[in-house]
C-alpha cells in the first residue's frame, strides 16, 4: 500500500513510525507544481491558497500510482475539490477527527489555535453535522508556528486548557483542531485525562482502512467536474 502524505517532512517521519507493516509513505518532496503552500493556515485566505496546492498534488499522487492521499491541514482545504479530480481516497484530517470523536464520547470540545480561527472551526463542525455533540470550541491563543516549537510553557498551557474544557464545559474528549497541536497528543493526553484525538495519526489509520477495505469516495457525491467530463 502506497500513501501520499501532503505534509511536512517532520510529520512524514512521525507517520512512518506509526504505519502498518507493508505501508509505504511519501510526500512527493521532489514534485514542483504551480501552486504554493502557505507556512501555516490561520485564515480563509490561506485555506484557499492551500486548496489549490492540495488539488494539484492529489492529482499528481494518483498519476504516480499512490493508493490514497492524506492532506495535512485540520481545516481540510481543497479536499472536496480534490475528491472530484481523483478516484483514490483523499483523507481529510479534520473530518476524520471530528467523526471519530463522536464515536468516543457524547460531548467533546474542539481546541482551535486562535480566536480568529473559531469561525472556521464552527463551520467545519456544522459541515460534518455534529454541532449538538460539541461541548465547546475554545481558542488556544497560540499561533501555529509557535505551537511547533513545543516549548514547555506551550505544553502546560494546552494541558490547562484541556482540563478547563473537561471541568467547565463537560467535555468527555478533546479534538485538537490543528495538525501541529495534534502532535502533542501523546504528551498532554495523560495529563488531561480524557481521549484526545490526534488527527495526524488517525488520518493514517483512516487511509489504511479505506484502501484495505477497497473503498473510496462516491462518484455521485464527488462527480468529475462537468466541463472536464465533457472533454474526456
Amino acid at each position: 500500500m502506497r500513501i501520499c502524505f501532503l505534509g511536512t517532512n517532520e510529520r512524514l517521519e512521525y507517520l512512518k513510525g506509526h504505519a502498518s507493516p507493508g505501508v509505504e509513505l511519501d510526500n512527493m518532496a521532489d514534485y514542483v507544481g504551480k501552486a504554493s503552500r502557505p507556512s501555516s493556515i490561520e485564515s480563509r485566505m490561506e485555506e484557499i491558497e492551500l486548496a489549490q496546492w492540495v488539488i494539484e498534488r492529489s492529482m499528481e499522487a494518483e498519476r504516480r500510482g499512490f493508493d490514497a492521499v492524506i492532506t495535512g491541514c485540520f481545516a481540510d482545504p481543497g479536499v472536496d475539490a480534490a475528491r472530484e479530480r481523483v478516484r483514490i481516497p483523499v483523507i481529510a484530517p479534520g473530518e476524520t477527527a471530528l467523526l471519530t470523536a463522536r464515536m468516543l464520547a457524547h460531548h467533546f470540545s474542539v481546541i482551535t489555535p486562535l480566536t480568529q480561527t473559531i469561525p472556521i472551526a464552527r463551520e467545519q463542525v456544522h459541515k460534518v453535522g455534529i454541532e449538538r455533540f460539541v461541548a465547546s470550541i475554545r481558542p488556544f491563543g497560540v499561533a501555529v508556528e509557535k505551537i511547533r516549537d513545543r516549548d514547555p510553557e506551550t505544553i502546560d498551557k494546552l494541558i490547562a486548557l484541556g482540563r478547563r474544557c473537561v471541568e467547565r464545559d463537560g467535555a468527555e474528549a478533546i479534538v485538537f483542531a490543528c495538525a501541529s497541536m495534534s502532535l502533542l497528543t501523546d504528551i498532554v493526553q495523560p495529563e488531561i485525562g480524557v481521549p484526545c484525538v490526534n488527527s495526524v495519526r488517525l488520518s493514517l489509520r483512516a487511509a489504511e482502512m479505506l484502501v484495505g477495505a477497497g473503498l473510496t469516495h462516491s462518484p455521485v457525491t464527488f462527480p468529475v467536474p462537468v466541463k472536464l467530463d465533457h472533454q474526456a
